[in-house]
């Protein structure tokens, strides 16, 4: 995909745009998402290698990944996801993408981005809290901030209030693309993860109880290695849908295809 592709999109080409994107760039779309999780598998290596006191281990393993675990991985994913909206963003007007350029992108903006998570996650819980529809409306009304910080630069409140602008006149386009691609993008995590469950399960019901203890250390650890790596893999469809989207708006709300394509004929301007 190019500029020759910057127009208004249906539904269906969104979902199917975002896929030859994911496809085509697999490789560096995959590690972008991936250096995050490396020391997210270190640590469950290392620690499943030292697990021991049956039960126990199992629960001091869970009160040292919610402590240890959590702040790492929010910060990771605030970077990641917003190396991948500037990877998709540049293969999407034909620019070079690559690993490094995608980091040092969302690493410029990391204080934006994460400011910007903050209100936004705030926004979303609190109409979760007040019956569920208003955090739908603000899931719709936030859907482009990412993309507004890292591909316009803006910042944390001028992001939201942008979004807020593209999201007029499209919320129930906004919520079907955003639920499809969501399922599209998680499932394959959850069906994984439901799999070894269920066999574990079946493997360790008929063991004694300190064996099963053993096995189900082992079965948390391998549920959250497995989680990791299909998260990989799959978060860059989301992210590509998400950035698709967030181009058709602007295409649609501010002829954004017309105005780069008058810019492109233009060319340099003298000095």
């Amino acid at each position: 995909m190019s500029l020759g592709h910057l127009r208004p999109l249906s539904f269906g080409e969104i979902l199917d745009g975002a896929f030859v994107l994911y496809r085509r760039h697999l490789r560096t779309l995959f590690a972008t998402a991936v250096i995050p999780t490396i020391p997210i598998v270190l640590f469950w290596v290392v620690v499943g290698l030292s697990l021991s006191g049956g039960m126990s281990g199992l629960d001091r393993l869970g009160s040292i990944a919610t402590y240890v675990l959590t702040p790492y991985s929010i910060a990771a994913m605030v970077i990641a996801w917003g190396a991948l909206m500037s990877q998709v963003s540049q293969a999407y007007l034909g620019g070079e993408v690559s690993v490094g350029a995608g980091y040092r992108v969302a690493l410029r903006r990391s204080l934006s981005l994460f400011v910007a998570f903050v209100i936004s996650y705030v926004l979303f819980v609190l109409g979760l809290v007040l019956l569920i529809v208003p955090g739908v409306i603000a899931m719709i009304m936030l859907f482009s901030v990412w993309q507004a910080v890292v591909i316009e630069g803006k910042g944390p409140l001028a992001a939201i209030s942008r979004s807020r602008q593209l999201a007029r006149g499209a919320w129930k386009r906004i919520f079907g693309l955003t639920v499809v691609s969501m399922i599209i993008a998680f499932m394959p995590s959850i069906l994984g993860t439901t799999t070894m469950i269920w066999v574990y399960g079946m493997e360790t019901f008929n063991d004694p109880i300190m064996e099963i203890a053993s096995d189900l250390g082992w079965a948390y650890i391998a549920m959250n290695l497995l989680s990791s790596l299909l998260s990989a893999l799959t978060y860059p469809y989301f992210a590509a849908v998400m950035v698709l989207l967030y181009y058709d708006r602007r295409v649609r709300t501010e002829a954004l295809d017309l105005e780069m394509a008058t810019d492109r004929l233009a060319g340099p301007v003298p000095v």
